[in-house]
């Protein structure tokens, strides 16, 4: 695990809430210099803690309003990485996690409807190594994006 300071966990905090702000605006919140700031952001990138800034897309605004997770069961012999491969040309898939427990995997998909959701779901089946799916349908999101607090 990597260390880090009360000054990097500040800094960290403020570009999860904001990461378009200034180094002089997050230096005033923290109370460090722009310069510092700067440095330790560019440290903090060097060392991988900061790993990439995007924007976040509000979904529903962009015509994908339904959320829903999907559970997958593989066969025994099957290899995680290589059936997830298959996923990463379905757009519809946001995120795909290996998980332990009664399933293998957990998608995090997006459609603009429940019949695109069927949609997606019969083309996961289709992918070898799929045994068994479970969707599970968000009826809302109560919140997302929370910002982390690395361990002290």
């Amino acid at each position: 695990m990597i260390q880090l300071d009360e000054a990097d966990r500040a800094i960290l905090k403020e570009l999860q809430q904001d990461c378009r702000q200034t180094y002089a605006d997050i230096a005033q919140k923290v109370g460090l210099s722009a310069a510092t700031v700067h440095a330790r952001v560019k440290n903090l990138e060097k060392r991988n803690i900061i790993s990439g800034y995007g924007a976040r897309i509000n979904a529903p605004s962009v015509g994908l309003s339904t959320l829903a997770f999907i559970q997958l069961r593989l066969e025994n012999n099957s290899n995680g990485l290589a059936v997830a491969s298959n996923f990463i040309q379905l757009p519809e898939i946001e995120e795909c996690y290996s998980v332990a427990g009664d399933v293998d995997a957990i998608l995090k998909v997006r459609t603009a409807n429940p019949h695109q959701l069927e949609m997606l779901i019969y083309r996961i089946k289709q992918v070898p190594g799929v045994t068994r799916t479970n969707t599970l349908v968000t009826l809302s999101t109560l919140f997302e994006h929370q910002p982390l607090e690395p361990v002290a």
